[in-house]
């Protein structure tokens, strides 16, 4: 009623806290709910926090900025044209890319925070926001109609899971596993893993250019020997249709390294699922008509 009056005056309506759903009708879910936000009142009382986006008390993410969240990560979108390692000089597109949303404002702010700044209470708001993502493949990506699916993580290196002390990507993935968020057909497979690399060869993606991203990433990976469960990845994924999953796209250079690597191994990869999309950095070097171009400009992905 209110907010229809307000609509009528030409305001947009009061924001209500985010309480968008209704409460679960079963007693014990309700209990539960209840419990869950006293524990959180009260870790915020002894270890206070503040909204990662707007700085409000007593919230990672406040119900505001959580509401913006949803919003901002509604519609997700292909988003492989504004990485130059995805798309060939022909306009060719490599490696299609579904993204959950656009790397700005809350989003960024939030992604910024779980990877950088040890905020991983935010691993289950941005996992609902890759499973928006994954509902989304069949319809943003043709190959995926109609078929099961297996995802599988660009995984983390050795200096990040240093720097960290876990692996962002494998922790949004348990995150949808976890609120069982995962659709129907679609398994998680982590077959990926960093090859140990000298010191001299080991630099941070985020200080780089296009060209030195991927030289980079080149030759960075390698598949699993074996998985925890005894299961190997080579024979699993043999034949097997594979969406890569990262968190943040910039150049592209990293899922079409983790793509190749997975190719060789008889994996048809058909896309890639990241959590948000961002703008290319600017070249850091003047490449002639065929230094940069000639490996931007391959149609095959098993070089």
């Amino acid at each position: 009623m209110g907010g229809a009056v307000a609509e009528e005056q030409g305001r947009e309506p009061a924001f209500d806290g985010g309480r968008h759903r209704e409460l679960p009708a079963r007693r014990w879910a309700r209990a539960w709910l209840w419990a869950e936000a006293a524990w959180r009142d009260f870790l915020y009382l002894v270890m206070p926090a503040e909204c990662v986006s707007c700085g409000r008390e007593d919230a990672a993410l406040c119900p505001g900025c959580a509401r913006l969240l949803r919003l901002h990560t509604r519609t997700p979108c292909r988003a492989e044209d504004s990485a130059d390692a995805l798309v060939s000089v022909f306009g060719q597109v490599l490696l299609p890319v579904v993204a959950a949303g656009e790397y700005r404002d809350v989003l960024a702010a939030t992604i910024l925070a779980f990877k950088n700044h040890g905020r991983t209470e935010l691993a289950s708001v941005l996992g609902r926001c890759l499973a928006r993502g994954m509902d989304s493949l069949p319809g943003l990506l043709p190959e995926a109609a109609g078929r099961d699916l297996v995802l599988v993580p660009v995984p983390s290196t050795g200096s990040g899971w240093r720097r960290r002390g876990y692996d962002p990507v494998a922790m949004l993935l348990r995150a949808v596993q976890r609120e069982q968020r995962i659709p129907a057909g679609v398994v998680v497979v982590p077959a990926l893993a960093a090859k140990a690399r000298p010191p001299w060869r080991r630099h941070h993606q985020k200080g780089l250019g296009r060209a030195a991203r991927r030289r980079n990433v080149r030759n960075s990976m390698r598949l699993r020997a074996w998985l925890p469960w005894g299961i190997r990845p080579a024979a699993n994924l043999d034949g097997a249709f594979v969406v890569v999953v990262d968190d943040v796209l910039t150049t592209g250079s990293t899922v079409r390294e983790a793509a190749q690597t997975l190719e060789r191994c008889g994996a048809r990869v058909i896309g890639a699922l990241v959590l948000a999309a961002a703008g290319a950095p600017g070249r850091d070097t003047v490449e002639g008509p065929g230094g940069g171009l000639a490996e931007n400009s391959l149609c095959t992905k098993d070089e």
